[in-house]
């Protein structure tokens, strides 16, 4: 007596092969997407610090707003090129700076789609004083 099959198996191998490697590009791309969004995050926030920091020193020795305001944009452009100085205060009685920066992290997936396009930006912002010896 022979059996019959239901349903023809032949293929059915490189069919799940397919699936599974559309899967794993998925996934690598949200990956890439996550790591390039966190890395613009820290270098941004590093970016912040060492702006405010540098910015405040200037102003400690110059006393003058448009030459910390220089130096801070000069230490930006070096640590995080293409973020953009949102804010830039000195507090003339203390002498501390604060700087705020943006910038929309390079993603490959993230960027593209409207809903994931907000979590493609980052911020960061710092406040620092004088340096003290």
């Amino acid at each position: 007596m022979r059996v019959n099959r239901v349903a023809d198996e032949r293929g059915l191998i490189g069919k799940i092969m397919i699936l599974w490697l559309a899967l794993l590009v998925a996934f690598g791309i949200a990956a890439w997407d996550a790591g390039s969004i966190m890395i613009t995050r820290f270098k941004l926030q590093n970016a912040a610090e060492s702006a405010a920091f540098e910015a405040a020193s200037t102003y400690k020795t110059t006393q003058s707003v448009n030459e910390a305001r220089q130096t801070a944009l000069d230490q930006v452009q070096q640590d995080a090129e293409g973020a953009r100085m949102t804010t830039f205060k000195v507090d003339p009685t203390s002498g501390e700076v604060t700087v705020s920066l943006a910038k929309r992290a390079s993603t490959i997936l993230a960027g593209r789609i409207d809903f994931l396009r907000k979590l493609t930006k980052a911020t960061a912002s710092n406040t620092s004083g004088p340096p003290t010896l």
